[in-house]
């Protein structure tokens, strides 16, 4: 057979090779075998007519969280909206990789250790010799680096800054969800982020997090950020366009544990406490997470309000506190005199909770003429390939990996997910399983093997995030 999958008549976008247009493409052996105005179906085993579509590289999420027992339902939620590549950025890497052998629905996915202070440290303090021995064991079990998560779980400014200096000095990927015990989620962690980094790189994870109007308007405080991240490029960031966030609802000692849920609580008008979160959640402010139907649901009002109790508080929340304007100046800013934008990738922040959005989202950006569709591609396909060293992936370029998305031109509806050569998706029905780790070491991609997933090495040393200038 000439190719395994012959994909006709689609409106091609590929932003490395800079192809839109009318094109056939070939899948052979798990690569993009050919891109062709025309390519002959006579010896095609599987042919799909996808004229009308939008045929791009598949699409990566370069930030979902689906690592926990609650949250693997948020793999088919990836696959059934297009996603083919996704990072996890939740972590423990161990329960990354049981919950991707059993519901991996044929994707790829790379994941981040978090690192917690208070639960994985002895404190918020932790020492050199502490974060370089977890940040061997995450390597050896299969993650591509770590995850701090000081928007939650703080640490100390001097331990964040140890944790990132540990990181790069071990050549593996850093990312930050930013906050200290000084400074919290919001534009000034940010500003504090950066000087934390110095001249280390670090991953700037979801930006529009910190532009919610805090401390400023929005817009500005989306612009600030926007000025950061031009002037500090050892820095790599996504952000994504849900109106919703995601935290914890667990209370302890009469205070919610995450220090993000606190001040979406505050945002809203609630105190930030036992009390405010349960009248957060009767006034419909906070909605509590809960899966129903295979997928994740947000439930609020009285209803909520029992699920919450009945789980001893034990919940995911989320609360619409991302602002649009902030949302879309950091979607669409570039870098002064160039085309390449200021922050790198579009993601959701979702995978599990509910606003796995990125295409819908991005689709309406384009009709409102913020992006346009090579535009969105480059930052939904290539982009985040190129930030985690993913070499063969984020092109329709002979010899990359057969990862394919299509979709509506007007809506940005997912049609069609195909992994590796694999149809794993069709018309929002998922029907891949298993998948192929994307691990920083021999001893992490072999840990993938044991549980029956495929995976493969990434040189971090040629991505984006230790090669940008």
């Amino acid at each position: 057979m000439e190719y395994d999958i012959l994909l006709k008549n689609g409106r091609v976008i590929d932003a490395l090779t800079g192809l839109d247009g009318k094109y056939d493409v070939g899948i052979r052996h798990g690569k993009i075998a050919a891109v062709a105005e025309s390519l002959p179906a006579v010896d095609a085993a599987s042919l799909i007519d996808v004229e009308g579509y939008i045929v791009m590289p598949g699409v990566i999420d370069s930030h979902v969280h689906v690592s926990t027992e609650a949250r693997w339902i948020g793999y088919s939620m990836m696959a059934s909206v297009g996603v083919i590549t996704a990072v996890d950025f939740g972590g423990p890497i161990k329960d990354t990789l049981r919950g991707f052998a059993t519901y991996g629905c044929g994707m790829s996915v790379a994941g981040l250790h978090t690192i917690t202070p208070g639960r994985n440290t002895k404190d918020s303090d932790p020492t050199v010799e502490e974060i370089s021995e977890i940040t061997d064991e995450a390597l050896a079990h299969g993650a591509i680096g770590l995850k701090m998560v000081g928007g939650h779980n703080p640490a100390t400014p001097e331990a964040t800054a140890r944790i990132i200096e540990v990181a790069n000095k071990k050549g593996c990927y850093i990312a930050f969800h930013v906050g200290t015990t000084e400074h919290g989620s919001d534009i000034e962690g940010l500003r504090e982020a950066v000087e934390l980094a110095g001249k280390n790189r670090l991953h700037i994870a979801h930006v529009n997090s910190y532009c919610r109007g805090l401390h400023m308007d929005p817009a500005a405080e989306a612009l600030e950020a926007v000025d950061l991240l031009r002037s500090h490029r050892n820095l790599v960031s996504e952000s994504y366009l849900g109106t919703i966030n995601g935290t914890s609802a667990n209370i302890e000692d009469g205070l919610p544990v995450s220090h993000v849920t606190r001040n979406c609580l505050r945002m809203g008008g609630y105190t930030p406490d036992e009390k405010g979160m349960g009248e957060a959640i009767l006034g419909g402010w906070a909605l509590i997470q809960v899966v129903r139907g295979g997928k994740m649901e947000l439930v609020t009002g009285e209803e909520g309000y029992q699920v919450w109790k009945d789980a001893g508080t034990q919940a995911r929340v989320s609360f619409p506190v991302n602002d649009t304007t902030s949302m879309h100046i950091l979607a669409a800013a570039k870098m002064k005199g160039s085309d390449e934008f200021v922050v790198d990738a579009m993601s959701t922040d979702g995978g599990s909770i509910p606003r796995n959005v990125q295409l819908e989202r991005g689709a309406a950006l384009v009709r409102l003429g913020a992006l346009t569709w090579p535009e969105l591609v480059r930052k939904l396909t290539l982009n985040p390939a190129r930030m985690f060293g993913f070499e063969l992936k984020g092109a329709l370029a002979e010899g990359f990996d057969g990862d394919v998305t299509v979709a509506h031109p007007v809506t940005g509806r997912a049609h069609l997910g195909i992994s590796r050569g694999q149809v794993i998706m069709i018309d929002s029905v998922v029907v891949g399983k298993g998948g192929h780790l994307l691990a920083a070491t021999p001893e992490g991609a072999a840990k993938a093997k044991e549980v029956g997933l495929s995976s493969e090495v990434v040189d971090l040393s040629k991505s984006w995030f230790y090669t940008r200038t």
